[in-house]
């Protein structure tokens, strides 16, 4: 009978608030959650007792969301904030990553929180019928908890912890009324970011805190788009509900600068989201995080995309996981204009070289220029409103970018020193935007007036092109090589180009961009065959007219790092270096084969450098590679190093035979 629920036959005044929290205790089960709901309708016992439940809720969920949602609604909003803070704390102690149950580590901490999370104000020690005489009213009640405990359950996942304390924080908040609302604000915020990186895998997680950016922003808009998970997650639909008012509310207006101090919170709590969103973002080698600098290039210059291979447009368009990552950032975008997140600000923001992100403070901020932002979640969403008008054709007011100032700024920033071991490690959806960000202002702005002082200008090619030889997802790879290259031939200075590349092939201990460096001497020299005849010819211009690399100079100057003796190098060290010599017999071939390299007189600046003051270079490749040969026949060395010598042996013989025929 109902009248026999000890839930109902020991409700105040019979008992005590504190009294009755232990009668609650030892009887709550899935079965007892209806008769809780209803008792919870009292906004009186729910304001005093409310605070204390969740931790008894949390564990009991699905079933028990309708009586976590009472709590939120009719409980004491500032001692139920508290709670919900503590317990999203308490979701980052654990290292289950929350796509299955909790483990006893877990499950210690719930019933830890059962007893040692009391107010202060209500502080004690674990009741028991020994120790509390108010216990003692009812024998019969006491042993029918005991023998009414249910079995052990299995604990819900943290993703669904996670997904009822987020909904509770969002009509709790509003719910509160004090002059410095933005101090609940900043504390359970703070406490929802570090619970948010354990759990970035679950596509649940991040809906949630969209959801609750939303409520707190005051916007109305579609819901993200249905998708396909493994994960079980919270769908019961939210009642329209009254929320009791606040009882400690405070009559007095709020604080002038909250309403900025707010919004900035927000502001920068999206920015956190977006970066761990990112963050979590798989890549491999046909997909870089949003690959946002593949489908510029694709968008930008339909005529390179190779006929028959899906693009990544195509990719993102009809792979539904991809797909979604779209959607998901369109709505992170949509809430930063929502929350007046101006490109402007998210441009100051990674321009500056301190990251204020790494400052850590227990001081709650007192106004908006204290709270800082993400510095890589301003960079997302920056890429992000600039891919939205490029690939979607959405309205976009970025304001004038350079190559000079803003993107040479930015890169420093956010990738490591070139004589860091690191560079190129970075998560791949930092190096996608950047290498999308750089693209879109050389396209856009061009390279733009050079500053006086190369050195800024330097540093960008060198982080850039170690970028395109240590990033180990080939798409960034290459759209680095390819930014680099751009940016390298559009400096006007010709002097610093060459210099670029000498001190590249002079010092630079990757061989692979070694080899890139080959290939940038080659586009060089092409473009040379353009330049005007009178230019090449007319000494009396010489000085001021003519491009080095139109000149036999160049070759002379590069000689020494381009045709190495591989005589002098060891097994080892040779097998490292068969990209290089491809790089550079290729290069051989396209001087000795290309007609227009007589008007230039470089073929006889080759023949002299690379054929007779070395001894005969060709000889001695095609010499090494034949013995190499043979050696990595008997060690049983791989197929790729074995193409690699066929192929620097048969341009050799094309070469050779193209100087027999002179």
């Amino acid at each position: 009978m109902a009248d026999d629920n000890p839930l109902l036959k020991a409700l105040p005044p019979e008992l005590d608030y504190i009294s009755y929290l232990t009668i609650i205790e030892y009887n709550l089960n899935t079965d007892q959650l209806p008769v809780l709901h209803n008792i919870l309708q009292d906004a009186t016992l729910t304001a005093n007792i409310g605070w204390d439940l969740v931790h008894l809720l949390l564990p009991l969920l699905p079933e028990s969301q309708t009586c976590l949602q009472d709590v939120a609604r009719l409980g004491n909003p500032r001692e139920v904030v508290l709670k919900v803070t503590e317990l999203l704390e308490a979701l980052t102690t654990s290292d289950e990553s929350g796509e299955h149950g909790e483990d006893e580590d877990q499950e210690q901490i719930v019933e830890d929180l059962a007893y040692s999370s009391e107010a202060p104000e209500t502080q004690t020690e674990k009741p028991s019928p020994e120790t509390n005489p108010s216990l003692q009213y009812d024998a019969s009640v006491a042993q029918s908890a005991q023998e009414g405990q249910p079995t052990p359950r299995k604990l819900p996942s943290k993703v669904s912890q996670f997904t009822a304390l987020v909904d509770m924080l969002s009509i709790l908040h509003p719910r509160i009324k004090t002059r410095h609302p933005s101090r609940f604000l900043s504390t359970f915020l703070q406490a929802v970011l570090p619970a948010y990186a354990t759990l970035l895998q679950h596509d649940e997680v991040t809906d949630t805190l969209l959801i609750l950016i939303k409520t707190f922003a005051g916007t109305k808009r579609p819901k993200l788009p249905p998708r396909k998970s493994s994960t079980q997650i919270l769908t019961q639909p939210r009642q329209v509900l009254v929320s009791a008012p606040d009882p400690e509310a405070n009559e007095e207006p709020i604080a002038p600068e909250e309403d900025a101090l707010q919004e900035r919170l927000l502001q920068s709590f999206l920015t956190f989201v977006v970066e761990g969103y990112m963050s979590s973002l798989s890549s491999d080698d046909d997909t870089a995080a949003m690959s946002w600098s593949s489908r510029l290039q694709e968008q930008l210059h339909p005529e390179k995309v190779v006929p028959g291979r899906r693009t990544a447009s195509e990719a993102f368009e009809h792979d539904e996981i991809l797909h979604r990552r779209d959607s998901v950032v369109g709505q992170m975008l949509a809430l930063a204009r929502d929350l007046n997140l101006q490109p402007e600000e998210l441009v100051r923001t990674i321009v500056d070289s301190e990251d204020p992100t790494t400052e850590e403070s227990d001081d709650l901020p007192s106004s908006a220029s204290e709270v800082p932002h993400s510095h890589p979640g301003c960079l997302y969403l920056l890429c992000a409103t600039i891919a939205s008008n490029i690939l979607f054709q959405a309205p976009s007011n970025v304001p004038p970018l350079s190559v000079f100032h803003t993107f040479s700024s930015i890169l420093s920033n956010f990738i490591s020193d070139t004589s860091s071991p690191t560079i190129g490690t970075e998560s791949p959806s930092v190096i996608d935007s950047l290498l999308f960000l750089g693209s879109y202002i050389l396209e856009t702005a061009g390279l733009g007036s050079p500053p006086e002082d190369d050195t800024s200008f330097t540093r960008t090619l060198q982080q850039l092109s170690l970028l395109s030889a240590n990033t180990p997802i080939a798409p960034l790879r290459y759209y680095a090589h390819l930014l680099t290259s751009r940016l390298l031939h559009a400096h006007p200075d010709d002097q610093l180009r060459l210099s670029f590349i000498k001190d590249t092939l002079e010092h630079c201990p990757y061989e692979n961009l070694k080899a890139g460096a080959v290939g940038w001497l080659k586009e060089e020299i092409l473009a040379a065959k353009n330049t005007p005849r009178s230019a090449i010819s007319d000494e009396a211009n010489e000085p001021t007219k003519k491009n080095v690399f139109t000149t036999p100079t160049c070759i002379a100057i590069l000689a020494p790092h381009l045709f190495l003796s591989p005589r002098e190098m060891a097994a080892e060290e040779f097998r490292n270096h068969i990209p290089f010599f491809l790089a550079v017999l290729n290069f051989c071939y396209f001087l000795l084969f290309s007609e227009f390299m007589e008007r230039l007189d470089l073929r006889g600046a080759l023949e002299v450098v690379a054929f007779h003051d070395t001894g005969d270079w060709l000889d001695i490749v095609n010499e090494t590679s034949s013995n190499f040969k043979a050696e990595d026949e008997q060690e049983g060395e791989e197929v790729r190093v074995e193409e690699g010598l066929v192929l620097m042996k048969g341009v050799v013989a094309m070469c050779r035979e193209k100087l027999q025929q002179r």
